[in-house]
């Protein structure tokens, strides 16, 4: 038996999609620390990342806190409310107050939600409330956005941030079948296989050898066709 987090059951999971920044990241150093920039060099450039990474976070961190945004169109009690969130939310949940007017634009109604059970994709990524929600609010019968609705959706960041989002997970158990867990060995040997041909290309490419590096490509082009 294997525990299989499914993307779609996970809040976190759903939100990141790519590892590209921290692709970007290793790629980086890979390029800094280098045979041609010695010892020294080399540990004197991550140091210099590692400054500008923390650097980048502290500043992040900030606005993360203290940022409002700006948003026309959007009510004035709402806007008070959205401000008390986190920078990065403030955005996602305006994105969603705004979708209210393509909702009517469409000729929509209210959806006749009686309480906060959406299902839909932006609720179960980010657990905030979503247009539908903002929908029947500001048009419906029913007023979902109470202020101690609004203060409980606050008070999930006030402590812990985004980590809110990888404690929201939830866990699918299953049996794997054979025919599943060869596909999975499968997967693996592929992943452990494009690791080594990325390791070794960066060796290659290290020795600042243009022909060798160029040759090495072809030959993997070549056996990839």
């Amino acid at each position: 038996m294997q525990l299989i987090t499914a993307r779609q059951h996970s809040p976190l999971l759903l939100q990141v999609t790519s590892t590209n920044q921290l692709e970007s990241y290793h790629s980086e150093l890979k390029g800094l620390t280098s045979l041609k920039y010695g010892l020294i060099g080399a540990v004197q450039n991550i140091v210099n990342i590692d400054d500008k990474k923390r650097s980048d976070s502290e500043r992040v961190a900030f606005d993360f806190h203290t940022k409002k945004i700006s948003a026309h169109g959007v009510e004035g009690d709402i806007i008070k409310e959205i401000h008390k969130f986190p920078f990065p939310f403030q955005h996602l949940i305006v994105k969603e107050t705004c979708a209210v007017m393509d909702r009517l634009e469409k000729g929509k109604s209210a959806p006749g939600l009686t309480s906060l059970d959406c299902y839909c994709l932006f609720r179960n990524q980010y657990l905030l409330p979503c247009k539908r929600i903002f929908h029947e609010h500001m048009y419906g019968n029913t007023k979902l956005l109470t202020t101690n609705v609004w203060r409980n959706f606050q008070e999930m960041f006030e402590e812990s941030g985004f980590e809110v989002y990888e404690s929201r997970e939830s866990v699918i158990v299953f049996v794997q079948t054979e025919h599943q867990k060869e596909a999975e060995n499968r997967r693996l040997t592929v992943y452990e296989l494009t690791e080594r041909v990325r390791d070794k290309y960066w060796r290659v490419e290290e020795m600042g050898d243009v022909k060798r590096t160029e040759t090495f490509i072809s030959m993997l082009e070549t056996s990839i066709i």
